[in-house]
């Protein structure tokens, strides 16, 4: 399976979070994206978060590496919920994982995401109680694949 995971935040570089993102994956696309129409316009705090994510990325593909996966890093500009499903499509993954985000923008992020991409899986909370939330479309094709 071949996977897409936008670092949306430090959230993302969770050992356990990643640990399950990561079960039964062969590849991974990792996606970061800056949004400038979420920044304040500043070239130095686009500059700041820049390398800030560019750090974080380094440090979860350090642990996708560990954990023996292909792995392969893309930065794009623009708005997040159109990249995360351009790159999705692009790369033909199977499935985009996210990490919940406790953000105004996360609803519709999600709701978007959902809405243009067949399977989208959702992990929430903390590291002891990580859950996951499966789209509607890959909750029917797991039973599909039950049947068989």
């Amino acid at each position: 399976m071949k996977i897409l995971l936008p670092l949306l935040s430090r959230q993302e570089f969770d050992e356990v979070f990643l640990e399950e993102a990561l079960k039964g994956v062969k590849e991974v696309v990792l996606l970061l994206v800056i949004d400038t129409n979420a920044m304040s316009g500043e070239v130095g705090f686009a500059a700041s978060e820049i390398m800030q994510g560019n750090q974080l990325m380094e440090k979860v593909k350090e642990v996708i590496g560990k954990k023996r996966k292909k792995c392969t890093e893309v930065t794009e500009w623009g708005d997040t919920a159109r990249k995360i499903v351009n790159e999705a499509k692009i790369h033909k993954v199977n499935q985009i994982v996210l990490m919940k985000q406790e953000n105004h923008y996360w609803s519709q992020l999600e709701e978007i995401l959902r809405n243009e991409f067949k399977d989208v899986a959702v992990f929430e909370g903390k590291k002891e109680d990580l859950t996951l939330e499966k789209s509607s479309d890959a909750k029917k094709e797991e039973k599909a694949e039950d049947k068989t």
